[in-house]
């Protein structure tokens, strides 16, 4: 495997944790393969019976999650 390919597996490999985190923390949601897409598409206030606070308490946990995929670390 050439350090290209090899870098790619292993933030292919970051991600796919960092998914499988934020599964865990939000297990009811579906977020999609894209979170950067899915926090363009959210609109405040779609889940049934969150409040502002939540839903940006939500929000935000998706953000962070979006940024270390990023970021790669």
């Amino acid at each position: 495997m050439t350090g290209g390919r090899a870098a790619d597996a292993g933030s292919d490999g970051f991600a796919a944790r960092v998914y499988a985190e934020l599964a865990e923390d939000l297990p009811d949601e579906d977020l999609g393969e894209d979170l950067g897409d899915f926090l363009e598409r959210h609109e405040p206030g779609s889940e049934l019976g969150a409040d502002a606070e939540a839903d940006e308490e939500f929000l935000e946990t998706v953000r962070e999650a979006h940024a270390r995929i990023a970021r790669g670390f």
